[in-house]
């Protein structure tokens, strides 16, 4: 459930104990002008504490003597009716509220949101009803942060079950406020998946107007709107008619080699075997030594990369090739070895 949503439900029951509190110190003043009115002085203090003892049933004693005026017992009776009608309208409330699990969703928002403060360059998926589910245990897999926004109560608690750190939000993803819940401001990407182009095309907006750094992978069911979202602002775009397609040929004419990208991203070991890119920073420790001494260090085994001079991928690179800044290094390892390998070329 989102952050406004809850705030509406916790106002639920504090709007009845405010009007509640009024109630009584209404009544309090009420209670002393008709005091005074019959001629008897008494603090505001006792006439306070006379109404807490009446709304709240235990009744000591008759401490202003009321017994004694027609008037005061008259608006004595008047004020137990409507404290009556008062308290059981708050308690309901609150009872709800505590019966229906609504509390503790309160909280458990405010943990999450407060996860999600900690975090920095994560990854932010829109939509879990297709292949946005796909795209969030390929993250998880790859032990990479990452925020889930979903309408659907049912496809959060279903992807829960597999992802039990699972950090999700509640309700439309084309809110800018759930987007900013969701640290777009300072998310390093965003996928879009939300079922219809329409929506994504939205979204792409709303992303790029809060965060215009931000790079945009979004899902493009027709090729007529591609134009359309690659001039909102989406970096990537995914057609999953288009991949399906491929994927058909490729089983056919290179069967060997879908079966060992299956395998990869398939592994039930949970060991995160991918293929990765990274790109070599200003400064980095190996820049200016070769792809063998960064074997030697890493056991990383370089298999292509991206020269930024040409703007060519370079594929099976000598061994004794220099590695220089803004090189994108494609490799393939394990969650743990991509960790190692930033920590040397950053």
């Amino acid at each position: 459930m989102a952050q406004g949503q809850m705030d509406k439900e916790i106002s639920k029951i504090i709007r009845p104990i405010v009007l509640l509190i009024c109630l009584m110190i209404f009544f309090s003043v009420l209670f002393k002008l008709l005091m005074q009115y019959e001629g008897r002085e008494v603090s505001l203090l006792r006439c306070f504490y006379m109404v807490t003892i009446t709304v709240s049933t235990v009744g000591y004693e008759d401490l202003l003597g009321t017994k004694d005026s027609n008037l005061l017992m008259l608006f004595t009776i008047i004020s137990i009716m409507l404290y009556m009608v008062a308290v059981a309208y708050t308690i309901s409330n609150f009872t709800a509220f505590l019966v229906e699990g609504r509390l503790k969703m309160y909280f458990l928002l405010k943990r999450i949101l407060k996860r999600i403060k900690k975090m920095d360059q994560h990854y932010i998926i829109c939509g879990i009803k297709d292949i946005g589910v796909f795209t969030a245990k390929e993250l998880h897999k790859t032990k990479r942060p990452f925020v889930v926004i979903e309408e659907s109560s049912a496809a959060i608690e279903e992807l829960s079950h597999e992802i039990a750190s699972l950090v999700s939000l509640q309700g439309d993803p084309t809110d800018d406020h759930l987007l900013k819940q969701a640290g777009v401001e300072k998310a390093q990407a965003l996928i879009a998946c939300l079922e219809d182009d329409k929506d994504n095309l939205y979204l792409v907006l709303a992303a790029k107007e809060l965060n215009p750094e931000i790079k945009i992978a979004a899902k493009c069911n027709l090729p007529k709107n591609q134009k359309k979202l690659l001039k909102a602002g989406a970096s990537y775009l995914v057609s999953p008619h288009m991949i399906g397609g491929m994927r058909i040929a490729s089983e056919l004419i290179r069967p060997y080699v879908v079966s060992f990208l299956d395998r990869m991203l398939r592994d039930e070991k949970e060991i995160g075997v991918r293929l990765e890119d990274m790109e070599v920073q200003e400064g980095a420790a190996f820049v200016g030594k070769t792809f063998s001494d960064l074997y030697q260090k890493s056991g990383i085994l370089i298999i292509a990369y991206h020269n930024p001079k040409t703007g060519e991928f370079q594929y099976n690179p000598n061994p004794q090739e220099i590695i220089e800044p803004k090189m994108v290094l494609i490799f393939i390892g394990v969650p743990e070895n991509r960790l190692a390998l930033q920590k040397m070329l950053s």
